[in-house]
């Protein structure tokens, strides 16, 4: 089955739109470019509100976007956006959710996301420590 079907096959509707929103991001600097540029967008647009100045929210626009579509060029294929709308909401909930997931919280929404695009392992998965092997008990009294 390939990425796009497997991926609709979802239950959850966020759980798949988080998943095609992976699938749109699988290169490690496109992910990159949109950890700096979607936060720079959020942020530079709440201060220009805040202070009334539209050349702040226009450069936090400009630059915010600019990191996003370097990216996209490096991994190759449009943004997102462009082909799911929906993918407007997903661009700040992966950065929100991987900045979280750093500091070690988990979601299943994500993790389940992960599992589909490409079998990844979850992030709880990937930094959970080994467990050591298994004895018999006919082992360990020997």
């Amino acid at each position: 089955m390939d990425d796009d079907r497997q991926i609709a096959a979802i239950p959850s509707f966020w759980t798949r739109q988080y998943a095609y929103y992976l699938n749109e991001h699988r290169h490690p600097m496109n992910r990159m470019t949109h950890l700096f540029g979607i936060p720079i967008i959020i942020v530079t647009l709440i201060i220009g509100i805040y202070r009334k100045d539209w050349r702040i929210i226009a450069g936090g626009q400009i630059v915010g976007w600019a990191f996003q579509l370097v990216g996209h060029r490096i991994e190759g294929n449009k943004p997102a956006l462009l082909k799911n709308p929906i993918s407007f909401l997903m661009g700040p909930l992966m950065v929100i959710t991987e900045f979280l997931e750093l500091l070690g919280f988990t979601f299943h929404f994500a993790e389940e996301a992960r599992k589909v695009v490409h079998g990844a392992p979850t992030r709880s998965a990937s930094t959970a420590p080994a467990s050591p092997p298994a004895t018999s008990q006919s082992a360990a009294a020997k």
